[in-house]
């Protein structure tokens, strides 16, 4: 397809094949790739202009540091947790060669509520998403107990009006792509007033 062509056409084509890929491996996008799309991901709704949100990237190494608060967090939990348990907590920072924490940044604003500025934030998560699949790689948004562990809260310097909204792991697909579940439009998007 000639994407100059019709562009338009060429991005919704691209939202329609996005799906989130749990295993991902080496290499990663570089850093002039990941910059650019950083860049252009932050084009989001921003209700008065807040900026809402602030981004951690972790590679290399520095994700070993990110599974030592893992294991710190599995420890709080249980005192008694095995060193298997303890494992496969510092394991989940390793899943992925790149790993950017979303994080939203609360601001008491009159006219913007909280729930405004988690969303602005998330757009910003799923753009980054979109643009790294567009790009040829891979992605998965987890959540799951770390993004509300205080240990990991703590660790990452979340401040107190601070919120994880989600690990986005980012890499190179380790399996072909499986057929996506076809999803029925009408089953979510109705018309209003609805007809009686």
């Amino acid at each position: 397809m000639d994407s100059n062509a019709n562009p338009g056409k060429n991005f919704i084509e691209i939202m329609g094949q996005r799906r989130s890929f749990p295993r991902l491996e080496e290499p990663a996008p570089d850093k002039e790739l990941l910059d650019n799309i950083f860049l252009s991901s932050l084009r989001v709704p921003d209700h008065m202009h807040l900026r809402p949100w602030r981004f951690l990237i972790i590679g290399g190494d520095d994700r070993n540091h990110l599974g030592d608060l893992f294991v710190k967090d599995c420890l709080q939990k249980d005192p008694n947790a095995g060193e298997e348990t303890c494992e496969s907590a510092r394991k989940k920072a390793l899943r992925a060669p790149l790993i950017v924490v979303g994080i939203a940044h609360y601001t008491d604003h009159p006219k913007v509520p909280e729930i405004e500025q988690a969303l602005a934030t998330g757009c910003v998560l799923n753009n980054i998403g979109l643009a790294i699949y567009s790009c040829g790689y891979g992605s998965v948004w987890r959540t799951g107990p770390y993004a509300v562990s205080s240990s990991v809260c703590e660790g990452l310097g979340l401040n107190s009006n601070e919120e994880i909204l989600g690990f986005l792991y980012i890499g190179t697909p380790m399996k072909a792509d499986r057929p996506l579940k076809a999803i029925k439009k009408d089953d979510f998007f109705k018309y209003w007033p609805a007809k009686v």
